[in-house]
């Protein structure tokens, strides 16, 4: 089994973003570079990584999703052995308080930071789940040195600072064998009159609102639920649909049933996961090292492995 990390890249971008295009634009090279760039990938694992919908882009498999958590490991490995192939890092010492949002915590936030603590087992953690309004108290009170949060409603009055580090997108989830699944496209307005579930977890239930009512849908809510393993568990009974961003998807609920993630054709934005700490105060060393750890793990902004 052979793949480059170029592969992984290119796939990460396509997970990202759901669509060929607008991977291709995000890593810089043309669109044929990546689709055959995946296909060779999906060659070499053996395994059907993307569902390719046509115009309404591309959505992960089971085994995508799968490989996906593989990926973010993968380049977060090779970006650090190109930046330290040494092990000095792991004399730092010094203590963190970091926060994070509950709808972030299993997906992204405690796989990075058990990493970053076997990477430097002499800096003491502390890990700390708040909702944002919360957690940006706690950042500029000096509570907490740095979140992980959602940045979509991250105040903007130039008291904190963010840095994105990746994108989760939003898609429909509907139970197997649902009507929609046969459509070329799926917009919000073919979700009007569908019993919907509603996550009432940190900000969901206004964004959706917003994002939905933008697009002229009243969405029917009849179920608000603050469990995910719980709305998985609707949408797979066929007693609602939602919409939610791929961090929260899996294609299974608890029961074992089926759940299928399809894109919209609606201008949605993704989410952004990213650190936030408070302007104009200078990290520690452990917090640098911290925030570049988090950096290289998920290739946010500008850094990241640069292949020739």
């Amino acid at each position: 089994m052979n793949f480059s990390i170029r592969q992984v890249r290119y796939f990460i971008a396509a997970a990202e973003t759901g669509q060929f295009s607008a991977a291709a634009a995000k890593v810089h090279v043309t669109q044929a570079a990546i689709a055959s760039s995946i296909r060779q990938l999906e060659q070499a694992l053996g395994l059907e990584l993307f569902t390719r919908h046509h115009a309404s882009g591309v959505s992960l498999t089971v085994d995508g999703h799968r490989f996906l958590q593989h990926a973010y490991h993968i380049v977060g490995a090779v970006n650090e052995a190109v930046r330290d192939p040494g092990l000095v890092r792991r004399e730092l010492h010094g203590r963190l308080r970091v926060v994070a949002s509950h709808s972030v915590l299993g997906s992204y936030v405690v796989p990075a930071v058990a990493r970053f603590i076997k990477a430097y087992p002499a800096i003491d953690v502390a890990l700390i789940e708040m909702v944002r309004p919360r957690a940006e108290q706690a950042l500029l009170q000096k509570r907490a040195d740095v979140g992980l949060l959602w940045l979509d409603n991250v105040h903007g009055d130039g008291t904190l600072q963010t840095q994105a580090l990746t994108r989760s997108r939003r898609q429909v989830w509907l139970p197997a064998l649902h009507p929609l699944l046969h459509s070329r496209g799926i917009a919000l307005r073919d979700l009007a009159g569908l019993p919907y579930g509603l996550l009432a977890m940190d900000e969901t239930p206004r964004s959706t609102l917003q994002f939905m009512r933008r697009a002229g849908v009243e969405p029917q809510v009849r179920y608000r639920v603050t469990s995910l393993e719980a709305l998985r568990s609707l949408v797979a009974h066929g007693l609602a649909v939602t919409v939610l961003a791929d961090v929260g998807y899996r294609p299974f609920s608890s029961e074992g049933l089926r759940i299928e993630a399809r894109p919209l054709v609606d201008a949605i934005p993704p989410i952004e996961i990213g650190l936030v700490r408070p302007s104009g105060q200078e990290p520690g060393e452990a917090l640098r090292e911290f925030m570049l750890f988090m950096q290289l793990t998920f290739g946010g902004g500008s850094v990241g492995v640069r292949e020739g």
